[in-house]
C-alpha cells in the first residue's frame, strides 16, 4: 500500500504575495510547497483547534490555548436581541453572538468551572 500523502511543515513567514506555505511530501517521496491564503489558513486553524480541543477533552490531556484575561462581562442589549459582551484586556470588548441552547450550556460549563475550582467538598 502507498504511503498517504502527508504536510511536513509550515513557513514561519508568509511569501511575497502574503500568502503561508505549506510542505508536503507525496507517497513517492517527492516534495513540494502548497501557498495557502489567509483565509484558507483562519479556516484550517479554527477546525484544528477545535478538534484539538476534543482530543484534549476525550483523553484527559491539557493543550494550551490562547487565554484571555476578563475583566468585565455584561449585556450587550436588551430585549430579544441581548448577547453577552465580554471585556478582555488584550482585546477591548467582545459581544459572543450564539444561541439560546449555547448560552445556556456555557452556562452549564461555567457552573462546572466553579465546582472544580472549588475542589472535593469534604462533609461533617
Amino acid at each position: 500500500m502507498p504511503l498517504a500523502n502527508r504536510v511536513i511543515g509550515v513557513d514561519p513567514k508568509p511569501n511575497e504575495d502574503g500568502d503561508n506555505v505549506i510542505k508536503v511530501i507525496l507517497g513517492d517521496e517527492s516534495r513540494f510547497d502548497v501557498a495557502i491564503d489567509l483565509g484558507a489558513a483562519q479556516m484550517l486553524v479554527e477546525i484544528l483547534q477545535r478538534r484539538l480541543v476534543l482530543w484534549a477533552h476525550k483523553s484527559a490531556k491539557n493543550l494550551r490555548l490562547p487565554q484571555f484575561a476578563i475583566t468585565e462581562i455584561d449585556v450587550s442589549h436588551k430585549g430579544p436581541d441581548a448577547q453577552l459582551m465580554v471585556t478582555t484586556s488584550q482585546i477591548g470588548v467582545v459581544v459572543a453572538v450564539m444561541s439560546d441552547e449555547l448560552l445556556r450550556k456555557a452556562r452549564q460549563e461555567t457552573d462546572r468551572v466553579l465546582t472544580y475550582r472549588s475542589g472535593p467538598q469534604t462533609k461533617q
